[in-house]
């Protein structure tokens, strides 16, 4: 039998489909051995393999078995095709849960852990659904786990500080890491403690710390500041503004005023605070075990020595000349001298903030700012006359001018030795 129109036909539709078939699965073929290419890919293959199959027994048959007409051969292409056709379709509709399955993969993997799995297909399509729940529900505890963990750190650990890192977790530091920032410091101490200790219980006196503590935490909190540690009966409070550093040292001054008022028959709490700015070296210190932040810097440890100069000042709010520097609103302060240090090498200018005290209070130390300073200029210059005469006068509108007082016995002091020295040379 010749080859015909129909042969010719039924031979192109086969080889056709071969063609594209064998095109298909190479496209996807990524590996040399088939056993790590894709699934679609091995049934590409093997619908190619079945394919060829077909068509050589069709040919053989025709040939060697039977006389077939014209009309066979084109009803042997078209049941060829639905063939292929259903084939294909078959195909895409088992493969598309692998799909999902892929898909879903990789969202787990890029950390999302609220998916909806839900694969159609066979049963083991169910069952590795409910394996990628199982390992969304492993990352939920996990999460949930870790941010117990967090919020726990949180409450010995500031976790304003991974600001700084560029961090947002914990557990991303090592001891070691570090950077330089700047900061503005605040150091509240409770002045009268260990004479409540003397006077109180244990309880009683602890009961003290805490509320005292637990006022300034509050306050700092709120003027966009955070404890970094507690020194005792003491708050060391780090800001990124000198504004809201301020704001919070006179808000605590006042809030303590207000409870000394209220507190009647009690020990009156006596406190001083002290401001300062500068750069600072924030890192993570300890050991794998155990591990903090620390705060490295001639910053903090000046805020801490300045403080220490309220309880002989008499003062509140006190404050480094660099630290005024950079406040941008308008406050009402005072000069009070250029300070000593032993352990540094350069003296430090220092001034107090007077809206830290009352109103009314306020009022009167303002009101004879310019005598106190021109007081305090002539006491460093060494003019211990002019300096008396200052200070004596802003004793005398305000009684309760301690810093006045401080310099005015000061000064009889300095005259007395200069005059002690004349007489016995």
């Amino acid at each position: 039998m010749s080859f015909n129109f129909y042969i010719v036909f039924y031979s192109v539709v086969i080889v056709s489909f071969i063609a594209i078939m064998i095109m298909l699965a190479f496209l996807r073929y990524k590996h040399r051995v088939l056993n790590k290419s894709y699934i679609d890919t091995k049934l590409y293959i093997y619908i190619v393999m079945l394919s060829a199959i077909f068509y050589v027994g069709s040919i053989y048959y025709t040939y060697t078995l039977a006389s077939m007409s014209n009309l066979t051969y084109l009803i042997y292409a078209l049941i060829f095709l639905a063939f292929c056709i259903s084939v294909m379709l078959l195909l895409f509709v088992s493969l598309r849960p692998v799909k999902k399955i892929d898909d879903m993969a990789k969202q787990i993997a890029l950390g999302k852990k609220n998916l909806n799995v839900d694969f159609e297909g066979a049963l083991e399509f169910e069952s590795i659904s409910k394996s990628l729940e199982n390992i969304q529900k492993v990352y939920r505890d996990n999460d949930r786990k870790l941010n117990k963990k967090d919020t726990t750190y949180q409450k010995f650990i500031p976790k304003e500080y991974l600001k700084y890192f560029g961090k947002t977790k914990f557990e991303e530091l090592e001891v070691g890491d570090n950077v330089q920032a700047k900061l503005c410091t605040l150091f509240c101490d409770l002045r009268n403690s260990y004479f409540s200790s003397e006077t109180l219980s244990l309880a009683e006196n602890f009961d003290i710390i805490n509320e005292f503590v637990a006022l300034v935490s509050k306050t700092v909190a709120e003027n966009n500041g955070f404890v970094d540690k507690f020194v005792g009966d003491g708050v060391v409070a780090i800001f990124d503004s000198e504004d809201d550093a301020l704001n919070s040292a006179n808000v605590i001054a006042k809030q303590l005023d207000y409870k000394n008022l209220v507190s009647v028959g009690k020990e009156p709490i006596r406190y001083g605070i002290s401001l300062n700015s500068g750069i600072c070296v924030v890192g993570v210190v300890g050991s794998k075990q155990q591990k903090q932040f620390s705060v490295v810097s001639d910053v903090v440890n000046l805020c801490s020595r300045i403080e220490g100069l309220n309880k002989i000042f008499g003062t509140r709010v006190l404050m480094t000349k660099n630290f005024m520097s950079n406040l941008k609103n308008s406050y009402t302060t005072r000069y009070i001298g250029t300070i000593e240090f032993d352990d540094l090498t350069s003296k430090v200018p220092v001034f107090e903030c007077l809206d830290a005290y009352s109103d009314s209070k306020k009022n009167v130390l303002a009101k004879y700012l310019t005598e106190f300073e021109s007081g305090v200029r002539f006491y460093e210059k060494g003019d211990f006359e002019k300096a008396k005469q200052f200070f004596g006068l802003c004793i005398k509108k305000d009684t309760d001018n301690n810093l006045a007082k401080y310099y005015f016995q000061n000064t009889i002091s300095q005259m007395s030795k200069l005059l002690s020295h004349s007489q016995n040379n």
